[in-house]
């Protein structure tokens, strides 16, 4: 049935994707050209997720339009293709997205790009490149990437580099503003990291262990040195099992955690049902797949870090 909706979709699109791309095969024609006195015309970006998008309006603010496919709040992993996406895909000039089974483990971004005829490099990069990712560890999914690198600011440093040079390749005469930008962005980013490093290092080893719905958090503890637990490891997988519930329980009863975590885009019900049986409090709801809201706790990738950051030291030293 998918097939046959993105056949009609892209037969829909067709004039419109023809147009888009100039000679129809959608490769990008390079640099925007200054619009002759008139102010420069603005680089047309669609981002897979809310937090590459707040990444690349941080290193090009205004000369970017950005597009973002994923809705804020709505898990990436399950994502349903829109009309509206592939008009976007279709029309931008640079594509980001992050792979690693985020987007094209669950096919939708590979049938998206394939529909509109875009080229991994030529019109949509990789901002995971030259990151060594974790793999999965449950059993069959070994040799599959945990996507979720984001969660720990050095690997989210990488992202801001990957963006600013795809970026200076496409539009060379805005170069040298992208890459203040980004050295600017990286260096706040630095400071958030070098200060968390500092407080976490203070709590005992007993304490250490984050617990939430999904395993979003392993490159999140490794730069933190925290143990991590979860009911399951990637929402591609079945949630919520018998199987797994016992197993989390177990653990918890087991160690001296004192709070627990759910995610802003994880269905809570799983994560309460184990507060029920443990006795273990939901200490508060963290942002993993999305940001908040313009404006709320972790509308940035920069608020959104500091708020997990905050809410995870503090669920672990109450």
């Amino acid at each position: 049935m998918k097939k046959i909706v993105y056949t009609l979709m892209t037969a829909a699109l067709s004039l419109f994707i023809l147009a888009a791309c100039g000679d129809g095969n959608g490769t990008s024609t390079g640099v925007v050209a200054a619009d002759q006195g008139q102010g420069q015309e603005q680089i047309k970006v669609v981002a897979t997720i809310s937090i590459i998008a707040d990444m690349v309006y941080q290193v090009a603010g205004d000369l970017v339009e950005i597009y973002t496919i994923v809705p804020i709040g709505d898990n990436p992993e399950e994502h349903d293709i829109l009309p509206a996406d592939m008009m976007a895909v279709a029309g931008a000039d640079i594509i980001f997205f992050n792979g690693w089974n985020l987007e094209v483990g669950n096919e939708w971004f590979t049938n998206l790009m394939e529909s509109t005829g875009m080229a991994e490099n030529i019109n949509y990069f990789r901002v995971t490149e030259g990151i060594t990712p974790f793999f999965l560890l449950t059993e069959g999914m070994e040799d599959e990437e945990d996507p979720h690198a984001w969660l720990d600011l050095s690997k989210g440093i990488v992202y801001v580099e990957n963006i600013a040079r795809v970026l200076s390749g496409f539009s060379p005469e805005n170069a040298a503003a992208f890459q203040e930008n980004a050295e600017n962005y990286i260096a706040r980013l630095y400071a958030l990291h070098n200060e968390w490093v500092g407080r976490f290092d203070h709590i005992p080893d007993s304490r250490r262990l984050l617990v939430s719905s999904e395993g979003a958090f392993r490159y999140f503890a490794a730069a933190y040195n925290l143990n991590e637990a979860y009911i399951w490891e990637l929402n591609a997988e079945e949630e919520g099992t018998p199987e797994q519930m016992l197993a989390l329980i177990t653990v918890i009863n087991n160690s001296e955690v004192r709070s627990l975590f759910a995610e802003s885009s994880v269905d809570s019900q799983y994560i309460e049902q184990i507060s029920a049986e443990t006795g273990i409090p939901v200490f508060a709801m963290l942002f993993t797949d999305s940001l908040s809201q313009p404006g709320d706790v972790a509308g940035t990738y920069y608020d959104m870090m500091r708020f997990n950051l905050e809410m995870i030291y503090a669920g672990l030293t109450n």
